[in-house]
């Protein structure tokens, strides 16, 4: 696996007042566990948890466009330490390559901010920040790679990280990407306006996409026999079509890369292009295709119609059940982790769905079948029974259980969990077809 996420860390977010870790990797190990579940009883700071690192990657993406340039860093600390620092560490692999990025945000500024490298498990300081002192590590000379126009830039309540990797500067460009396009979190009420545009823009990227969601989704036995589209609009339709070409085309190029060094050498040697780039301009492209979709949408509506059996009116995504709606919401994010060897972390996993289809969802994950290109799911649920179902491939390997729990003090505690039994007898699997329909994807 290249783009695991090994240790999540978050101090004074929400509940989360005192330092806690998530790891999702067993013992010091470096390879990480497909699925990582997080169990606790309601209001024991599952959320929270969850929302810590959707706050960090909000503040990587969003810190210099999207926060008020004239306020403090947003940050939510627990009511009863507001004066103390908030602080988010992440330990990841990006491009092959294990880094470390963290910062620590008080209520004016960005008071700490650091990225370290660590290629052959040697450790490099990419950068170290502290307060307004920006110091570029030795091996990352700042003229040399573009560091030396960006620092200047950055502004006190803002991240280095969010500057840099919008400006492109080198060195940064493959944490930023990892947080970019390969880390998604879910976690809040659900829109269905959001829902319809992801599930609208998921399956017009192609016939396989649409075939393959719609396989899973008829084997929760919903009622739904369709997904229904308008065709593009004409003002964007010839170039939403010229970027599923190139997307395509790029993702051929990475397969063949993947499965013939030979044929990596020759395309390195003739035209000077790696995996790495392929991979970084597929995530390009799909970022310009989504951007289009959006605007076409915004333009026009998503048009989506769920067709039902035996009812000749196609649905609205309004008219939907809650459960519908909670499929739909997941499907798209995890198909697209699935396809990229992305991480998945989803609050709450089983909010409106059978414990049997939560866990065949849980299970595309687990499956190596489904997941073969090493991505995680991380989820959290106060179904004590969902932890541990499965299909009976391995799971207890491929599965690392954590447990979080009120204290007595008004905080929420972060403590690795003994996996709870099944009864005699409790076994579940995935349709073959919803297997054949992702692997085939």
């Amino acid at each position: 696996m290249t783009r695991v996420l090994r240790s999540f860390q978050v101090a004074n977010h929400r509940s989360l007042a005192e330092p806690q870790e998530l790891r999702l990797t067993r013992g010091n190990g470096p390879v990480a566990a497909p699925v990582t579940a997080v169990y606790g009883a309601a209001a024991s700071g599952k959320s929270s948890l969850v929302g810590a690192l959707d706050r960090m990657r909000d503040a990587v993406l969003n810190s210099v466009t999207g926060w008020d340039p004239f306020s403090g860093p947003v940050r939510t600390p627990h009511l009863g330490f507001a004066d103390r620092p908030s602080t988010f560490v992440a330990h990841f692999v990006a491009e092959g390559c294990p880094y470390t990025y963290g910062f620590r945000l008080d209520n004016a500024d960005v008071s700490a901010e650091w990225l370290h490298s660590y290629p052959h498990n040697r450790k490099r300081i990419v950068f170290e920040r502290a307060g307004e002192d920006i110091r570029i590590g030795p091996m990352f000379e700042a003229a040399r790679y573009g560091l030396g126009a960006v620092v200047p830039l950055v502004r006190p309540n803002a991240l280095l990280l969010s500057l840099s990797g919008q400006l492109y500067a080198e060195p940064l460009v493959p944490a930023y990407r990892w947080f970019q396009s390969l880390l998604e979190v879910q976690c809040g009420q659900p829109d269905p306006a959001d829902i319809a545009q992801r599930v609208g823009s998921h399956i017009s990227r192609s016939t396989e996409h649409a075939v393959r969601l719609l396989t899973v989704l008829r084997s929760a036995d919903l009622g739904i026999t369709d997904l229904l589209l308008p065709s593009d609009d004409p003002m964007y339709a010839d170039y939403l079509h010229d970027l599923d070409t190139d997307i395509a085309s790029t993702t051929k190029e990475i397969e063949s890369c993947t499965t013939s060094s030979s044929y990596a050498e020759e395309l390195f040697l003739e035209h000077g292009i790696t995996i790495t780039l392929l991979q970084r301009e597929l995530s390009n492209l799909f970022g310009a295709r989504d951007a289009l979709y959006s605007r076409m949408v915004a333009r026009r509506g998503v048009g989506l119609g769920l067709a039902h059996e035996g009812i000749d009116t196609a649905f609205d995504i309004t008219d939907e059940s809650s459960a519908t709606l909670a499929m739909l919401r997941l499907l798209p994010p995890m198909l697209d982790a699935l396809d990229a060897g992305g991480v998945l972390m989803v609050d709450d996993i089983d909010e409106h769905l059978a414990p049997e289809t939560a866990d065949s969802l849980i299970q595309l994950f687990q499956n190596p079948e489904t997941n073969t290109h090493g991505a995680q799911l991380v989820f959290t649920t106060a179904n004590r029974m969902l932890i541990d179902r499965g299909n009976g491939r391995s799971q207890s390997k491929r599965t690392i259980v954590w447990g979080v729990r009120r204290t007595m003090k008004g905080t929420s505690e972060l403590t690795p969990a003994d996996r709870p039994a099944l009864p005699a007898g409790t076994t579940t699997s995935l349709p073959a077809g919803a297997i054949a329909a992702i692997t085939a994807g």
